[in-house]
């Protein structure tokens, strides 16, 4: 089973026909987190037959798609789910559902604490809630990068919310074990809940293991302190299918059942189940051959970038298909992106996307063929080279 280049001009892509088309008709966007080749032919397959019925009525969410969403959990990620799983369409919508839900339960505005970089997106509508938003830094001058547990203990006192990501993105840490117990006991010890986004969980590099928090703290877990968000969207290139799932105790899943009729949110895409079925429930091999070359690329990419740009820093992922690139060593200031992108025409995603103090840093997305990617790394080595060289931070 080889794993085929995707053909995204023209097809409405977000990624190439709004935000890469102005760089020409060469450019290459390494930028937004979808792989750029075709999803599992099993689902084109249940996509396609859903298609031949001519018919595009609404549909319903039904037990084969909790069945498949468990399963996945328990011969992936050796979690099994004691739980209920909640379908919604977007973990972002599933975030605006457990938002609305916590700041009725509240006189005040909610106080949000996150790892910072962070995924712009969700930090935008935490703030659109009015929420009190408190991110705590990673550390990048360690290696692996870390987080600074007696400063998050401060900033969860107090706190309502904990938006935690594993696989970071961007950073592309797997949180160990012993860190996710450490912060699963400080948001025990302060009432905190915990949304766990985790739709990076299928792309771990080697050496490297995802463990769900609710595995490593059932107490959270039993408390009623925690959601875990997965999805097939990153793994199967079925983003735009709108699929994911919340999995819950019992009473937190009511919450989340009865949030989302309140902000409307009824029936499914009408191919987003049968794709998620197939997906999860079919797409084992074709997934353990894309990770594989994802770890491959994600090898290269470093190895091709340090090669020609040697102060740059970056930590070879542990999980995700992105590369958080250090570049303080050669970008005076966040418009020289702008001019990279131009003379390599090749799309990245700047560190301030990230949030504030990450300006002269980058993220890169790996997931694409690798001579594709080989051609892209070389032309914004090259675009890097134009550049005015600053001189190399210590580490």
């Amino acid at each position: 089973m080889a794993l085929k280049p995707a053909r995204r001009l023209g097809s409405y892509s977000a990624k190439w026909d709004l935000l890469a088309a102005p760089y020409g008709s060469d450019a290459i966007s390494l930028s937004v987190a979808d792989i750029e080749f075709e999803t599992a032919p099993v689902i084109v397959n249940a996509v396609a037959e859903a298609a031949s019925r001519a018919n595009y009525g609404y549909t319903e969410v039904f037990n084969d798609f909790y069945k498949v969403a468990k399963t996945w959990q328990s011969s992936r990620h050796d979690w099994q789910v004691e739980g209920e799983a909640v379908f919604f369409p977007r973990i972002i919508e599933a975030v605006c559902s457990i938002l609305d839900w916590k700041t009725a339960e509240r006189s005040r505005p909610l106080k949000v604490v996150t790892l910072a970089p962070y995924y712009s997106p969700i930090l935008e509508v935490t703030r659109r809630w009015n929420c009190e938003v408190e991110t705590l830094g990673i550390n990048f001058d360690t290696c692996p990068a870390s987080i600074d547990f007696s400063a998050l203990e401060k900033l969860l006192v107090g706190a309502d919310l904990l938006l935690w990501c594993n696989p970071h993105n961007p950073s592309g840490r797997v949180w160990r074990t012993e860190e996710l117990d450490a912060v699963a006991e400080l948001c025990l010890k302060n009432g905190v809940f915990v949304i766990s986004d985790d739709i990076h969980a299928d792309f771990t590099s080697t050496g490297h293991k995802y463990t769900p928090i609710a595995k490593v703290s059932p107490r959270l877990w039993e408390e009623g302190l925690l959601v875990q968000c997965a999805s097939p969207g990153k793994t199967f290139a079925m983003a735009g299918l709108e699929a994911a799932v919340l999995f819950a105790p019992p009473r937190v899943a009511k919450h989340l059942e009865e949030q989302k009729r309140k902000l409307g949110l009824h029936n499914p895409n009408y191919f987003a189940i049968p794709a998620a079925v197939a997906a999860w429930g079919k797409g084992h091999d074709w997934a353990d051959e894309l990770v594989e070359q994802v770890n491959s690329n994600l090898a290269l990419a470093r190895a091709e970038l340090l090669k020609e740009l040697p102060n740059l820093r970056i930590d070879l992922s542990e999980g995700t298909f992105l590369l958080w690139v250090d570049a303080r060593a050669y970008i005076a200031d966040p418009s020289d992106f702008a001019r990279i992108q131009e003379l390599s025409r090749v799309l990245i995603t700047p560190g301030e996307d990230f949030g504030s103090g990450y300006e002269n840093f980058f993220r890169v997305n790996v997931a694409l063929p690798a001579p594709v990617l080989l051609e892209a790394i070389e032309r914004l080595c090259h675009a890097f080279r134009h550049l005015e060289p600053q001189t190399a931070i210590e580490r």
